[in-house]
């Protein structure tokens, strides 16, 4: 019995000892579970909005008592923000089709002597791209239409009249169902990435590998930039099968297909970098794998992978805007849905060309550090 008792104590001192050596894994054992609630958190309360503050811009042809009246209902909703008021549908249109705005509402000319004759209609122009968003939009300006016909409608001599709300979204997408599809492809991206760097380091400091091939004449920035090629390689064929996937499932692809490689390249350069980062200081590729697999989570919520970072609270909003992923998804979508060339998607692009600069040396300075 004592054997067992010394033996025992034994084996839990040389675990302890071992974990003491990579202190991120002993910091991450400990604390892991109080990390994945407090993602839960995060999530939660980033999901909580009292308001959304989705941009639309609005477009008043009217200039009629009544469409006045329905412009204030418009600018005082808590569920969208107006960014700017225009003269014309065409400028309207074109801030949606730019991304400067999820939504515009085009009040037509007449809209005051229809709604007094019973019946008039405006129009909102919509980016379907942005999962949710265009629902929201929808909902906010349909509420103030129903406010404008309950309070103003004696103010107007109207006692019982109906306004259509006429929905256009630009995207040209079928109601099919496939509104995640895009950001799935780029969390894919994501993930794949992941995993090759797992691949690319951890596992190969496992194996003793890693070692002999930094002793070799080859720069250590030589050896991640082809590790990084090598992960590009590998992205170029998981796109090719998720657009296949794609095209069976019935998703109609407007956009360019170089683009659409250029932005998953682009997604898996940044995570690979964001990798060989933590590799740099997580040793064990079980942790690593650990926390791949907990940043999963949030990820989706945050990165606009099943819904639009509009409809998220101001903070969680914030840490969207914050992680380049998100502009890689919505990359994704404004080329999948919209059709839109390299002009449209430029600023997404350049975000995530910039960060990767940022993070490569950085994964190599860190990397020659702990040599």
């Amino acid at each position: 019995m004592k054997a067992l008792v010394r033996d025992s104590v034994a084996i839990s001192v040389k675990e302890m000892k071992q974990l003491a050596r990579d202190p991120v894994s002993l910091i991450l054992t400990v604390m892991f579970p109080i990390i994945l609630i407090g993602i839960f958190i995060v999530i939660s309360s980033a999901f909580s909005a009292p308001s959304y503050d989705i941009p639309v811009v609005v477009a008043d042809l009217d200039g009629s008592p009544a469409s006045k009246v329905l412009l204030d209902k418009i600018t005082t909703t808590p569920l969208v923000r107006v960014t700017e008021l225009l003269q014309t549908e065409e400028q309207a249109v074109r801030h949606v089709e730019t991304g400067d705005a999820t939504g515009a509402v085009i009040i037509p000319q007449g809209f005051g002597e229809a709604l007094a004759h019973g019946r008039a209609f405006i129009v909102i122009q919509t980016d379907n791209s942005k999962i949710t968003a265009p629902q929201i939009i929808q909902i906010s300006v349909n509420s103030d239409v129903q406010t404008l016909l309950e309070e103003s409608g004696a103010q107007f001599g109207v006692k019982a009249a109906t306004v259509d709300v006429i929905v256009r979204p630009i995207s040209g997408r079928p109601p099919s169902g496939d509104t995640i599809l895009p950001g799935f492809l780029g969390m894919i991206t994501i993930l794949g990435a992941f995993d090759d760097a797992v691949n690319a380091i951890t596992r190969e400091r496992d194996r003793g590998t890693f070692p002999r091939l930094t002793l070799s004449p080859t720069s250590l920035i030589s050896i991640y930039s082809g590790k990084m090629l090598a992960t590009v390689f590998l992205t170029a064929l998981r796109t090719s099968l998720m657009l296949i996937i794609f095209v069976l499932t019935g998703l109609v692809i407007r956009g360019n297909l170089i683009l659409i490689y250029l932005t998953t390249s682009l997604i898996a350069m940044f995570t690979l970098a964001m990798g060989l980062a933590l590799s740099s200081r997580i040793r064990s590729s079980a942790t690593l794998t650990v926390l791949e697999i907990a940043a999963t989570f949030p990820l989706f919520q945050l990165a606009g992978t099943t819904a639009s970072p509009e409809i998220l609270a101001s903070g969680g909003r914030a840490i969207a805007r914050a992680l380049p992923w998100t502009y890689g998804n919505e990359a994704l979508r404004r080329v999948i849905y919209l059709g839109l060339g390299l002009d449209a998607i430029s600023g997404d692009l350049l975000v995530l060309f910039v960060s990767t600069l940022i993070l490569l040396p950085i994964a190599t300075f860190l990397s020659k550090r702990t040599m």
